[in-house]
């Protein structure tokens, strides 16, 4: 411990007062419902109709806390003696006692051990253990103990059978009346008396009005012929299980409890609906009936209950399974945009890369490759078509000179600047490639010669006219021209072999002309007015 600090309880004191307090609550509650029961529920002729110590225990050891039980065992024992000692001898009170500390124990730790330590009655199969258990084998296992003492005092003047039958009756109505109603409402004030409605408390005042009203009706009865009234027992029971239908164990369980309380008060005065010869039978037809209410009441509570919370998780599982859907189906929507915007970028680079494997890089043009494939699927239609077509081969003039002279970047200059002239003058069917070099390669689809010889005379003389600067400096370029018709019929090399002759012929004429092989007898088709040799600036 720190020098200075505070000493704290051990744990074990507090542990100690709470195990004490139990003690002290179970031992008064057993207590008291002992004297009740032996002023309240024996009949003058010494049938007891219920007897409510056990049920008070029996809820004790299915609330308490596995280590409590010892001591509650001991205060019970304690209650037993005190309420038993003055009017049976002490080995007798003794023995009842350890009889019912006995019984109670078996039947509580039956229940727990197939519900589990926080037992509640909050489903059906935790009812079906406590009735098997607790009012079925735990009384019997009373009865059967509790029957041999009386022989033993001497005190009965009827058989042990029947004794033994009185006695699990009596403990087993009681269990089934007030065990459930002690351990629901101790669960529900212990767990902060949650969902709590004035609404179900002022539903439960009218029920318990109703069992007042139809109580006092259906058990004053005081001779034969005042048993056939309107208001029977018969109503008690359907208002027990509109209580379990609307309020739960709770509301069944308290409603069961005040109906037997006045079917035991009426029962001790002899004003109750069975009239019979023997009250023995009275007292066991009036159990019978007590039983039935608590059986059909509570165990409809708890199905009830059990419906509505499978309902719940139900609900709660839908609500998360949507929830994964929403999750999942956002998550593909991303996956889907974000592999639509991978496949949007992997086909503009697919087309970047078809464009540049068909594209020269220096014009923009198609280069040869490209140029010749799509030369080649044109003829293929054309032939088909029973078209003809015509191939300009163009080559500019002395353009070494320019590179020379002017450096590859003056060269490269030029190049780019004739593409436009060439590109206008032709239609946009037509194709247009470089062949390598400064040589230039036209197909005009669907042209003959003289439609070439047109286009090719428009273009060398807006080549001829083309301003061209570089760094300052004025280049005036020409270019020659090859015009060769297709015959359609002959193959792609040999149509631009036709067109390559021509140029050949157009350079041996002087160049910056057009020269067409499908023409007659003339040298060329046009020449310039004057002969315009290369000349640097």
């Amino acid at each position: 411990m720190l020098i200075g600090s505070k000493p704290s309880l051990p744990q074990s004191r507090h542990v100690d007062y709470q195990i004490i307090k139990a003690m002290f609550l179970v031992g008064i509650a057993y207590y008291v419902a002992a004297l009740l029961a032996i002023h309240q529920t024996i009949t003058p002729e010494g049938i007891a109709i219920l007897w409510p110590p056990n049920a008070i225990l029996l809820a004790a050891f299915l609330i308490y806390p596995y280590r409590y039980l010892p001591y509650i065992a001991m205060a019970g024992v304690i209650a037993e003696l005190i309420a038993s000692i003055s009017s049976f001898p002490i080995w007798a009170a003794v023995s009842f006692a350890l009889i019912n500390i006995l019984s109670v124990s078996i039947g509580a730790a039956l229940i727990r051990q197939k519900s589990g330590q926080n037992f509640n009655f909050n489903q059906l199969k935790n009812g079906a253990y406590f009735l098997l258990f607790g009012p079925f084998i735990a009384a019997c296992i009373a009865g059967m103990l509790g029957g041999s003492v009386y022989i033993l005092l001497g005190r009965s003047d009827t058989s042990y059978v029947n004794l033994w039958q009185i006695w699990w009756f009596g403990d087993a109505l009681a269990m089934l009346i007030l065990t459930p109603l002690i351990v629901v409402l101790w669960r529900w004030i212990e767990a902060g008396m949650p969902n709590f409605k004035w609404s179900a408390l002022f539903e439960m005042t009218l029920i318990w009005l109703g069992v007042i009203s139809i109580g006092y009706q259906s058990f004053e009865v005081g001779s034969y012929e005042q048993t056939f009234l309107f208001f029977t027992p018969i109503w008690l029971v359907l208002l027990g299980i509109f209580a379990a239908i609307r309020l739960g164990v709770i509301g069944a369980s308290s409603t069961v409890a005040l109906i037997a309380i006045f079917a035991v008060e009426h029962l001790m005065r002899g004003t109750h609906p069975i009239i019979l010869s023997l009250p023995q039978s009275a007292v066991l037809l009036t159990q019978e009936y007590l039983a039935i209410i608590a059986i059909v009441s509570i165990g409809l509570a708890l199905l009830i209950k059990e419906i509505a919370d499978q309902r719940d998780i139900l609900k709660q599982q839908e609500k998360a399974l949507k929830s994964q859907n929403q999750f999942l189906e956002d998550r593909v929507n991303e996956r889907t945009i974000a592999l639509k915007e991978v496949n949007q970028a992997l086909q503009k680079a697919n087309d970047r890369l078809a464009k540049s494997a068909a594209t020269d890089e220096l014009t923009g043009i198609s280069n040869r490759r490209h140029f010749l494939s799509e030369v080649q699927r044109e003829l293929q239609r054309l032939r088909l078509d029973n078209q003809t077509a015509s191939a300009i081969m163009i080559d500019l003039d002395h353009f070494k000179l320019v590179n020379d002279n002017l450096g590859h970047e003056a060269g490269d200059v030029v190049l780019r600047e004739i593409v436009t002239p060439i590109s206008q003058a032709i239609r946009p069917r037509d194709l247009f490639g470089r062949m390598g070099g400064e040589e230039f390669l036209v197909f005009l689809s669907g042209a003959d010669d003289r439609m070439a010889n047109t286009v090719a005379e428009r273009i060398r003389n807006e080549i001829e006219k083309l301003p061209i600067t570089y760094r300052g400096q004025q280049i005036q370029v020409t270019a020659s021209f090859g015009v060769a018709q297709w015959d359609g019929h002959a193959e792609l090399d040999e149509l631009f072999h036709q067109a390559d002759k021509a140029l050949y012929q157009a350079k041996n004429l002087g160049r910056n002309q057009v020269f067409s092989l499908t023409m007659s007898d003339k040298a060329a088709v046009t020449k310039s007015s004057q002969e315009n040799h290369f000349e640097l600036p």
